[in-house]
């Protein structure tokens, strides 16, 4: 007789997810590092610039990885 796998018993070919929080982390801090580098430089104009593009840049990314998408 053989026996048949159960669904738990199969390996996920999918890499383990990260947590919300660490996405948070990821958007923020280095947005925070980088306000305090241009405050301390005296870069007002790219104080205001960089997270505009910053934004941006995540969209995008969130937008290409099917983030945004409705299907389920």
């Amino acid at each position: 007789m053989t026996k048949k796998k159960s669904p738990k018993a199969e390996k996920s070919t999918q890499p383990p997810r990260r947590p919300l929080w660490w996405w948070i982390f990821a958007f923020l801090f280095p947005l925070v590092v980088s306000e305090v580098m241009f405050y301390m430089a005296g870069r007002g104009l790219s104080m205001v610039i960089f997270p505009i593009i910053w934004v941006g840049f995540w969209a995008a990314v969130a937008y290409r990885a099917g983030w945004f998408s409705r299907e389920k």
